[in-house]
């Protein structure tokens, strides 16, 4: 069966309500399905953890890489690495590091 998000979270999300803490428990059952071979399962509590903490660069990373996994090359893999992008540049729990490479690795998949 596949994975859907709690009531409450839908309630969040149509309101636009924060919720960190639900967030990063999406970050880490997403981490845990994505380890276990559900691709598709983590890419969904990925996107809604993006949903319930737009500033948790953490889901926005694993929803660019997964949705890489999934899709390969496209326009959904470059808009997903460039959002990462656009969180992380503010987001003090990521590395410059880590954004450079990101760049790097956007530019590779934009120039085939």
């Amino acid at each position: 069966m596949s994975w859907a998000p709690r009531f409450s979270h839908l309630l969040k999300i149509a309101f636009r309500l924060r919720d960190t803490t639900a967030a990063e428990g999406l970050f880490m059952e997403g981490s845990i399905e994505f380890e276990n071979g559900n691709i598709e399962t983590a890419r969904l509590m990925f996107y809604y953890g993006t949903r319930l903490d737009p500033e948790m660069a953490g889901n926005f990373y694993n929803l660019a890489v997964v949705t890489e996994r999934l899709r390969g090359p496209c326009r959904e893999t470059i808009d997903a690495w460039e959002r990462y992008i656009a969180v992380a540049e503010k987001d003090a729990r990521q590395s410059a590091d880590s954004c450079e490479k990101a760049r790097q690795h956007l530019a590779q998949l934009k120039n085939g």
